[in-house]
Parts: C-alpha cells; structure tokens; sequence
C-alpha cells in the first residue's frame, strides 16, 4: 500500500471532524467560529451550520476519499 494523497487527505478529513465533534461537545464556548454563527445566524441555525460544515462534510469527503485510495 503507498501512500497516496486520497489517503493522507482522507484520514486528515475523518480525524479533523471527529476533533470538531467532541469538541463541540467538550467545550463549545471556545470555538470562535460556532460563537459567531451563533450570534449570526441564532444558536438552532448556528450550530446547524457548524455541525454539517465542520463535522458531517470533513466526515463524508474523508470516508469517500478513503473509498476512492483502496479501490484504486
């Protein structure tokens, strides 16, 4: 197996929204940008938005990034 830039991309995408997942959980008064959609967009549609750019999106694009590495 080498290493390739689906791979790297892919495992950084995954571990990135999994961070940004427990730490929405952890301590989300310290995350800049989910405060300021807050105070944008109201807490529902704040944490909505960060939820799907932050956490679902990195998720998905590193599961197919990853699906595209081992099927190459």
């Amino acid at each position: 197996m080498t290493l390739g830039i689906n791979l790297i991309l892919g495992v950084g995408l995954i571990i990135y929204g999994m961070y940004m997942l427990v730490r929405r959980q952890v301590a989300p008064q310290d995350i800049e940008k989910l405060q300021a959609l807050i105070e944008s967009h109201g807490a529902k549609t704040g944490r909505s938005i960060h939820v799907v750019g932050h956490t679902v999106v990195p998720l998905v694009a590193g599961v197919l990034l990853l699906i595209a590495h081992f099927r190459a």
